[in-house]
């Protein structure tokens, strides 16, 4: 009896399965396929004369060149000559023949301030600058003060020895107002010309008599 019994129930069992199958499957529906979706991107070529131009945010000033102004010329004022100038032919080296006992231990200058009529001129200033032990240092005589030169002489001792030096002599009034440009000249260091013999004259007068001091025994 179990012999019949398997068999039926084999087939039973595959006649079972076959008709779910056949209910599953129906003929030409199998399933639907989803086409992919084609994207196309269209490139639009930009032409040289479609690029848009810039638009600047402000508008530029040209720059204006600035003129360089010209300065106004100033004119020197003309400086008017001085009334005195050295007398020509009047530095001369000497002696010191008012201190003759002082041979190398005395230096100086000596001179005189003549008008335009040959007469002295007293009561002026005769300012020398110059070095001393090195430095620079100022001095200042009169005229009228030594008559050994003349009636308008002046005199300033320098140094108490001779030596090869160069200094500046100048005019002025008593209120310090300069008479005359500031002349150099040159000491000497041998002992017989210990003496620089400076004349002043009038600015204007170009060759004036020189007017030596005269000199008594």
């Amino acid at each position: 009896m179990r012999k019949f019994l398997l068999p039926i129930l084999i087939v039973l069992i595959l006649t079972l399965s076959a008709c779910t199958y056949i209910e599953d499957y129906i003929p030409g529906q199998a399933t639907p396929t989803v086409a992919p979706v084609e994207t196309r991107v269209t490139v639009v070529p930009t032409l040289p004369g479609d690029t848009p131009t810039p638009t600047l945010a402000f508008t530029p000033t040209p720059a204006v060149p600035t003129a360089t102004p010209t300065p106004a010329f100033t004119p020197t004022p003309t400086v008017p000559p001085k009334p005195y100038a050295l007398q020509p032919g009047a530095v001369i080296a000497l002696p010191a023949f008012t201190h003759p006992e002082a041979g190398c231990a005395w230096m100086g200058v000596g001179g005189q301030v003549i008008d335009e009529d040959g007469q002295p001129v007293k009561d002026l200033v005769i300012a020398v600058s110059g070095p001393q032990n090195g430095a620079p240092t100022d001095w200042m005589g009169y005229t009228g003060a030594a008559s050994a030169y003349g009636p308008g002489g002046f005199e300033i001792q320098l140094a108490g020895q001779v030596a090869s030096a160069q200094y500046t002599i100048q005019v002025f009034d008593l209120n310090g107002e300069p008479l005359s440009d500031p002349f150099r000249f040159t000491t000497s260091a041998d002992c017989q010309q210990n003496l620089t013999l400076v004349n002043f004259s009038p600015n204007l007068n170009l060759q004036p008599a020189i007017f030596l001091p005269s000199i008594s025994n």
